[in-house]
Parts: structure tokens; sequence; C-alpha cells
């Protein structure tokens, strides 16, 4: 089969669900989707550090015809609901109908969705696909913190999960899905794909330092053994309280089925005996601002990992505001997702003052409302570009105002958006270097947008709905059984 008669289709429909939120948020509708027509999708995608941008560098580069198909992606939240998921699922499958005859199905997934109540998305979405497309080839570039249903790979011929976190490498590994299902169209490679699960899950670990570096290297080793094409450790998303939920390693081989399972196996194991050292050193709120205060070089970066719209939370909780304000520390929050306050902000208009209730609207977690009087600074359309991670995207954080109470300012947003950049702040003509202490909702992917903006970076350990102390997360049943929920559970 030649390079000029392969047809690509490029779609996906994307989230991340943290089931544990639907009683806070009620469950993710399609008004929560950024909704990408097949029309845009080049114009929308083409040349940015994601998933899609990834897999059409890809498509150019093997000169393979572009059959764009729609995309749908919301910020990681609550359950997804049926039938918002049926309705993108019949757009999807209509533009694979409309395409008549592909040879690849290339799909941006997360990995981790969930329909309500416990369906898995991708597992569903997938076999919807292979109906359609018979025989042809389908591949997925999904997250690190994808949780795999092992019947998914009956179903997928390339799973390929990013290795780094902050996600960086979302291009990277959508060329080498895209890549290896191409050349499997071509009848130049024989794909063997295989999955060990393990029972446990694991907490937020960044792949810069430490352990999660470590299983990032053994994984990056791996793929350079003659007849392994690639690799995927996934950490799994321990805030969906499902039966995929787990900690999984996929390996693909050209061919050699024994060379896969003997890959997988071995970097599992490894996994397991090595869990505890993922378990995180817990940095409590106030002492994360001592140690910010400490250090002579400002601003100190900190993250709310507790409270993080990149894992499903409300991104609301005032418990730094409310610190920051009591210390009169100069410094900024990034942001609170309150959209009654920043109505109210911006009918006062820039240089009003206010007395607002900021933050606080989703229970105990998200702490008490900060009652103040606010000077409304800046009002701006909450739309920025980012810099690193999805770089090239655009991101709308809604309307969103920057108000300032004595030396504290908040960047208030209509929606619920993780801060990975200094981008908003910017937006909103908040210098960081005119702060000592940035607190930014986000648990890591901040580590990569403010390297070069933060002189400190640290993780405060907020209490909230993606904590990283994952086995406190009350509620849960599927998942209580699995490490480290059950410190005693073993090696099946």
């Amino acid at each position: 089969m030649g390079a000029w008669n392969v047809r690509v289709l490029i779609g996906g429909i994307v989230h991340e669900s943290n089931t544990f939120a639907v009683e806070v948020m009620g469950l993710t509708g399609v008004e929560h989707f950024t909704l990408t027509s097949a029309e845009d999708v080049l114009s929308v995608f083409s040349g940015t550090n994601s998933t899609m941008g990834g897999y059409l560098d890809a498509c150019r580069q093997h000169g393979v015809e572009i059959v764009p198909a729609p995309h749908a992606r919301a910020e990681p939240g609550s359950t997804v609901d049926a039938g918002t998921y049926h309705l993108l699922l019949r757009g999807l499958l209509s533009a694979i109908r409309g395409a008549q005859e592909v040879d690849v199905v290339l799909l941006d997934l997360h990995g981790a969705g969930v329909v309500f109540p416990d369906r898995s998305l991708e597992l569903d979405l997938a076999r919807a696909v292979r109906a359609e497309v018979g025989g042809k080839v389908i591949a997925a570039s999904m997250d690190l913190h994808a949780n795999i249903d092992e019947r998914l790979l009956d179903v997928v011929d390339v799973v390929v999960g990013f290795h780094e976190y902050p996600h960086v490498d979302m291009a990277n590994r959508a060329r080498l899905a895209a890549d290896l299902a191409i050349r499997a169209a071509r009848r130049e490679l024989s794909l063997v794909s295989t999955i060990v699960r393990l029972p446990m899950q694991l907490p937020p670990t960044l792949t810069t330092s430490g352990i999660g570096k470590w299983l990032r290297e053994a994984a990056q080793q791996a793929e350079t053994v003659n007849g392994v094409l690639a690799c995927s450790p996934f950490h799994g998303f321990p805030r969906a309280d499902t039966d995929q939920a787990t900690t999984s390693v996929v390996v693909i081989t050209d061919g050699q089925e024994g060379l896969a399972v003997s890959k997988a196996d071995e970097l599992a194991h490894i996994i397991w005996e090595h869990r505890t050292e993922f378990l995180p050193e817990l940095v409590q709120p106030h002492l994360a601002i001592e140690t910010a205060l400490a250090s002579p070089a400002k601003p100190a970066v900190i993250g709310d990992a507790g409270d993080n719209p990149g894992g499903g939370a409300p991104g609301d909780s005032t418990t730094l505001l409310h610190a920051l304000l009591e210390a009169g520390i100069k410094s900024c929050v990034a942001t609170i997702c309150d959209p009654e306050a920043v109505r109210v902000a911006a009918t006062a208009g820039v240089g009003g003052e206010v007395d607002l209730a900021v933050g606080g609207k989703h229970g105990a977690y998200s702490g008490a409302p900060v009652l103040s009087r606010w000077t409304v600074r800046a009002i701006t359309n909450g739309s920025v570009v980012y810099r690193k991670m999805r770089r090239g995207v655009r991101c709308e954080f809604g309307q969103s105002v920057r108000l300032s109470s004595g030396a504290v300012d908040v960047i208030v947003c209509t929606e619920r958006r993780q801060v990975v950049d200094p981008e908003i702040l910017l937006l909103h003509g908040a210098d960081p270097d005119q702060y000592d202490i940035i607190v930014v909702k986000s648990a890591v992917h901040f580590r990569s947008g403010f390297a070069d903006t933060a002189r400190v970076m640290l993780t405060a350990d907020t209490a909230g709905l993606t904590t990283r102390a994952i086995a406190t997360l009350p509620g849960r049943k599927v998942s209580a059984t699995r490490w480290p929920m059950r410190l005693d559970t073993v090696l099946g």
C-alpha cells in the first residue's frame, strides 16, 4: 500500500473524569466541552504541542491524506453525562461514515473518561469506532493518567501513553502512535500489544525527579530494545472509582509477543516493588507559605494540589487566599472560579470598589468565601494561549477580573481551568516579578510553565477532591481494595 493512498481520520473525545466530584458539581455536560469542528481541526491544532498537533505532524511527514473529524475536550471534571457523550459520539461516527473509506483512525482520548454512572468512555467509543471501520488500524495516544481497561487492547491496535508529567511530550507521543499506525496500515509492521494491570493506584508523581523520573527513564530505555515499538507505563487516575482505575503497563512490539509480555511484566513488577516510593511527602498549606517566605528568591510559586481543576476540582477553594490575606503577603492567587463574583466586579468596572464574597461555593472542601472590599484592577475575556504544555492551544477562562484587597491580588474567572503558565496573570496586567508568592490552581503542570518565572516552586496539600493523599478520598467502593487504600493488597 503506497503512501499516496493511505487515508487517515483524526478526531477524539477527551475527558478525565473525577467520579468523586459528581456530588459537588453535578455531571459534565456538553456546555463544558470545547468543540472543534472537522473543518477547523487543521487551523486549530497544526503546529501545537498537543496530541492532535502530533497526529497532524506525523501525517504530513508520511505524506498521507488527512481526514479531519470533530474533536471535543473538556477540562477534567465530574463524570460525563450519558446524553452528552452519545451526542459527541454520534458526531464522530457520522464523520467516519461520511469519510466512507479510511485506512487509519487516530483517536485523541484521555484514557480516564467515565460515562455516568461508571462506563469507560474510551472502551465504549473504541468499540463503536471499530464497528464502523472493521479491520482498519485504530490508534490512540493517551494521557499518562489513563485507566486502561485490558479489553481496550482487543479493539485498539496502538495504545501509546505520555511519558512526562508535566505532559510536555503530548505531540511527541502522538507522533509515535501515528507513525506505528500508518506503518502498520502499509503492512510494514506486525503489531503485538500486551498489558499488565496492577492492583494499585498512584498519586500524582512528577517525572522530572525521584521515582517518577526513574520510571520514565525505564520506559524510554525499554523502547530502545530491538523489536519494542512502544512502552507506556500508565500511572492511572485515582480519582475515578471504577473497575478500570489501576496502574498499568502497555508494551507494543513488532510481531514478538514473548518480548512484549516479558517487558511489560518486568516493568510492572518493578513498579510494584517500589510502590511506597511513590507516596508523596505532604506539605501543609501554612508550611508551604512559610517555606516560600524563607527563600530570598522571589517569586515563589505554590501549586494548590487539593483544588486542581486539572484533576476535576471546583477551583474555588479559599484556603490559601485566606492565609495570604491574613498575613498581608504581597501575592497573587490565580485563579478562583466564581462566575457571580466576576459578574458583580465587571459591573462595577475597572477602578470600582465592591464588597464581595469570593470563592468557597462548593461545600466543605472549598472553604469559607472570602468577604472583603475589593478594588477591580482589570477585566478581560480570559482568553490565553498556552506557552509550554499544549503550547499553541487556546485556553478560555471566560470573562475574568483581577481584584485587589490589601497586598493580595486574585484573578477570578468564569470557567474552571488549571493554571499551567503565567499567561492568565499577564493578561490581567499582573507582572509575576512584583509578587513574593503566586498561588496557582495546579498540582504539577505549573512546574513546566512557570519554570522560567518562579525562583522557588512548591506544592501545598490543601484538602480537596484532588488531594495527593488519595487514600483519604471518602466513599470509595470499587477501588477500595487497591493499594494504597489497602496497604495489605497483594500482587496476584
